[in-house]
This record gives C-alpha cells, sequence and structure tokens, in this order.
C-alpha cells in the first residue's frame, strides 16, 4: 500500500481531541499542503484563515468536533465577480505563467463565459476549496493530527466572525484539527468493485 493510502486509511473524522495546540512549524506544514493543492486554471482562489475551534463554535452550529478541537482552518473562496476576465484579480493570477496575459485570457475566456452563462461561478471556486481541504487533511495525518471537514455553518457569521465581506469571500469549508483524544475509528468503504467502472 502506498503511503499516502496508508495515510487515507489511517484518517479519520475525529470528534474528541486533547488541548495540546499543534506548532506553528506543525500548522505551517498543514497549510502548505493546502497551498499546494491543485486548482483550475492555477487561480488559487482561497485563503486560509486559522483560528481557534471555540470563537467558531456557535457559527458551526456546536458541532462536536469544534468544541474540543484546538484549532480550525477556515478556507475562504473568492465570489465570482473576481473572475472576469480583465478584473485585477486574473490579470495578477495570470502574470505569474510563462504565457502573455493575452494567451491565458484567451484559453481562459471561454471557460469564465461558460461558468457565468450556467451561474456556477460561486460553485465553481468554492469547489476548489475542497481539494486544498483533502491534502491537508492527508498532511495531517502524517503528523499524527487528525480532523473533521465541517460543512454545517453559518456562512455569513463565519465570515464576520473573520472580518471579511460576504460580498467579496464566502466560506469553502471549515476544518477542526488537533491531536485525537478517542481511539481511531474502523475505515468503511464501500469495495473497489463497487466504486470503480472502467470505461476501456
Amino acid at each position: 500500500m502506498s503511503d499516502v493510502n496508508s495515510l487515507l486509511l489511517h484518517r479519520f473524522a475525529c470528534k474528541k481531541y486533547k488541548s495540546d495546540m499543534p506548532s506553528k512549524e506543525v500548522i505551517d506544514q498543514i497549510l502548505e499542503a493546502g497551498r499546494l493543492s491543485p486548482t483550475s486554471f492555477g487561480l488559487e482562489p482561497w485563503t486560509f484563515h486559522v483560528c481557534k475551534s471555540h470563537d467558531l463554535l456557535s457559527s458551526c452550529f456546536y458541532q462536536e468536533s469544534m468544541k474540543t478541537a484546538p484549532i480550525t482552518v477556515v478556507i475562504t473562496t473568492k465570489r465570482g465577480k473576481y473572475f472576469a476576465p480583465n478584473s485585477e484579480f486574473i490579470k495578477k493570477r495570470a502574470e505569474r505563467f510563462p504565457s502573455t496575459l493575452e494567451e491565458f485570457i484567451d484559453d481562459y475566456k471561454g471557460y469564465y463565459e461558460f461558468l457565468r452563462d450556467s451561474k456556477t461561478l460561486d460553485s465553481w471556486s468554492r469547489s476548489q476549496s475542497y481539494i486544498a481541504a483533502s491534502a491537508m487533511m492527508i498532511k495531517a495525518t502524517e503528523l499524527n493530527i487528525q480532523s473533521c471537514a465541517i460543512e454545517g455553518y453559518d456562512n455569513d457569521k463565519v465570515i464576520d466572525a473573520l472580518g471579511l465581506d460576504k460580498e467579496d469571500e464566502e466560506v469553502g469549508i471549515v476544518i477542526a484539527f488537533g491531536y485525537p483524544d478517542e481511539d481511531e475509528r474502523e475505515k468503511i468503504r464501500i469495495t473497489s468493485n463497487e466504486a470503480f467502472v472502467y470505461h476501456f
């Protein structure tokens, strides 16, 4: 079994954590896994906010994992208005790549128009956070940190707690992290025969 698959096997949705705070070095390693994650068109529409879990407890409906986890990472993502091909955000991101700005826009514009016309720009941006969250949770497991992905939250309350403008950013996902204070639970998954379908 590969190292990554072994980490996935031992990661579980931890509900009870020790009070020990991970060091900044450990937290930075987890965040770095998110920063290096794949992202559509390389736009990185995200920001990773590290918070004390208790400060977001009411915003996340007092979920069990939030009561004891020492830290929570909130991944926020840009709203759809940022992704117009002529926006400063797109220009700033595109200028990093070896192609010219014009070449980048020419490649990107058609996909942007598809997302805009289908009214899925916000959901497309938000979906990027799940890619980063997965990488961060796997890296955390390698560091003996467990996690729990939190999808139940009040977006506006979390955004307010972070001091952000809800017209500019929204919550993609919330993740509780900490050293586990419960036994690892058995991984329950459907079989490969049920999950894998080859079309060739």
